[in-house]
């Protein structure tokens, strides 16, 4: 918590020292009607900055918010810093006649501006199932062949060309005749630059953990897991339930980087495992995957771990179709390391035959003392057990059989973003505390 304090107090205050610089330069100029244009371009100017380095995804900063969290505020300073630079723009045609200064920055804010719409489409997809034209839109593209990771990589590279023409923008400014002022600049927008270089390409081809796929497992028809050994040394640290980028260095496939979540336990430094289900686009070529291909994985990412929460009281994890993965790992976790755990395991599934790992299943319901499996099915008729979805009274009906307080209990939620609002909406109508509710959306 500290630390998340610390990091957004320090972002909120970083246009301090341009601010403070420029109007030292000249205090005659900017105390007059220059300073709100001044206040606002500097502004707009460390927080354009700013997104290449949270674009980055630090792992410092990180590992305070959880990786879906940080890129919403990263989504959402992207905005403001937009609208605030928009401001400054129109503040400053009051002034100033247009010049190649402005028109650079003008282009800044246009391409600024697209890489905010292209976001809005291809990476929300909460918001262009609400929004028609937003939909029609990206089936468009997608006819075109541009996916989501194809966006990806524009986005960056947008925001790239955008933050060089705002440092080229504001090293022709007036202000920057003044050497502290334009080391300023320099010390913002290379740093900006640096950690964009750092993450394409340091972290990736010198830095970037790399492994040799040892097996590919047929968990189902329709879902895979990888198996992976490194190829020098352990298996790095992590906990059950978080995540990382895997690319796979292989024929058959493209050498893309997609995040997934760690179905392996961290007691096991041989191996990490990733089980990956066939959704279409990048998944579909899981099935090309050979043993002995090279593969890179850039983890560990996120919060989603009972390991960061105070769980003495019991864990309830629920889980929709594939969202079972992080709760491999953790239940995998509990088994090898605290068999007391008071553990509880919804999952929600379509029929029987997405039910992996059964066989596992069985041996944690006889060898974790306070294990419970309750999977849920929803179109299959013929099924003995639970019916239907996960609800608030199925939820409700197992912790009251175990005998636990359902107010103290820690929640783990992973699944599709209808079935986390949905349980979202269950929990706190029965009255749990936000605080014991943790899930990790990137379909925001």
């Amino acid at each position: 918590m500290i630390k998340k304090i610390c990091f957004l107090i320090l972002y909120f205050i970083s246009p301090a020292l341009p601010i403070i610089a420029i109007y030292s330069s000249n205090p005659g100029y900017y105390g007059s009607t220059g300073f709100i244009p001044m206040v606002l371009g500097s502004m707009a100017f460390t927080w354009l900055n700013m997104q290449l380095i949270l674009s980055a995804r630090p792992k410092r900063i990180e590992s305070s918010f959880g990786l879906d969290r940080f890129y919403q505020f990263h989504s959402l300073m992207a905005v403001i810093a937009i609208v605030i630079a928009f401001t400054h723009k129109l503040l400053q045609e009051r002034t100033f006649s247009e010049s190649f200064q402005t028109k650079l920055g003008d282009a800044a804010i246009v391409i600024f501006i697209i890489a905010a719409v292209l976001a809005l489409v291809f990476m929300i997809d909460a918001l262009v199932r609400i929004i028609k034209p937003l939909q029609a839109l990206r089936v468009f593209a997608q006819k075109m062949n541009l996916g989501k990771y194809n966006m990806h990589v524009l986005l960056h590279n947008l925001n790239v060309v955008a933050v060089v023409l705002v440092f080229i923008h504001v090293m022709l400014s007036y202000s920057a005749s003044n050497p502290f002022v334009k080391a300023v600049y320099i010390l913002y927008s290379g740093t900006a630059i640096g950690f964009y270089l750092y993450h394409k390409v340091i972290r990736r081809y010198f830095l970037n953990r790399k492994f040799v796929v040892e097996q590919v497992h047929a968990e189902s028809s329709s879902i895979s897991t990888l198996i992976l050994r490194p190829e020098v040394g352990e298996v790095f640290p992590y906990l059950p339930g978080q995540f990382g980028f895997l690319r796979i260095l292989s024929d058959g496939i493209s050498a893309e980087e997609h995040p997934f979540s760690i179905s392996s336990q961290p007691s096991d430094k041989k191996h990490i495992s990733v089980t990956i289900k066939n959704l279409g686009d990048w998944t579909v070529g899981v099935q090309n995957i050979k043993a002995g291909s090279k593969a890179t994985l850039d983890a560990p990412y996120g919060r989603f771990s009972p390991l960061k929460y105070n769980c003495e009281n019991g864990i309830v994890l629920i889980a929709g179709g594939v969202g079972i993965t992080p709760m491999l790992s953790i239940v995998r976790y509990f088994h090898q390391n605290d068999e007391s755990q008071k553990l509880m395991l919804f999952w929600g599934v379509n029929d029987q035959e997405e039910i992996i790992c059964s066989d596992e299943f069985q041996t944690f319901q006889e060898e974790i003392q306070n294990f419970t499996f309750i999977p849920v099915i929803s179109k299959d008729k013929n099924y003995e057990g639970e019916k239907g979805y996960v609800t608030a009274e199925k939820l409700e009906k197992y912790i009251n059989l175990n005998g636990y307080d359902l107010h103290k209990l820690q929640y783990f939620i992973c699944g599709p973003a209808v079935m986390q609002t949905s349980i979202l909406k269950s929990l706190k109508l029965m009255g749990v505390n936000n605080k014991n509710i943790h899930y990790e959306r990137f379909s925001l």
